[in-house]
């Protein structure tokens, strides 16, 4: 995921992050890298010349980062809706609450909160990515259905 570029007053130009669903993430500011210097800390290129201290933070049901600059938050993205907070988390509310889904059911769950968080993160419109949630929800309940009869079968062939 590449953010679009935004402005924050001092800093060499505008800022753009890209992170991977996992790993690290990268900072540009302008056309300048910023250097990672520990865990989720950056150093970025003030417009003086100097080094900015910043911190990146992430939410779970956030799909956008934010960069704190001296205790002040910039977002890197819109706000996500409540709505669609609440659909990217349902499959794991479905599968360990409600269908005892057990290893399995949080490994379909985890794939399918990951699918939901890149749907948050697209450009169609919050109806639109409602929908393709609740469609996700739908084909991992299936696969996780599918997956318990073969292992029904093979544990229990008579």
């Amino acid at each position: 995921m590449r953010t679009e570029p935004i402005q924050i007053d001092g800093l060499a130009g505008p800022v753009v992050v890209t992170a991977p669903t996992f790993g690290a993430a990268s900072i540009t500011v302008g056309e300048q890298s910023a250097t990672r210097t520990r865990g989720n800390r950056y150093a970025l290129p003030a417009a003086d010349g100097t080094l900015v201290d910043a911190k990146l933070t992430s939410g779970l049901l956030d799909p956008y980062p934010s960069l704190e600059i001296a205790g002040v938050k910039h977002r890197t993205g819109p706000r996500v809706p409540a709505l669609l907070q609440v659909i990217t988390a349902l499959p794991f509310v479905v599968f360990i609450l409600a269908l005892h889904g057990g290893v399995i059911g949080g490994i379909v769950a985890g794939a399918a909160m990951v699918t939901n968080v890149k749907i948050a993160r697209g450009s169609q419109s919050t109806a639109v990515k409602a929908l393709l949630m609740l469609c996700v929800l739908g084909a991992s309940t299936m696969a996780w259905l599918a997956i318990a009869a073969l292992l029904q079968q093979v544990v229990d062939p008579a």
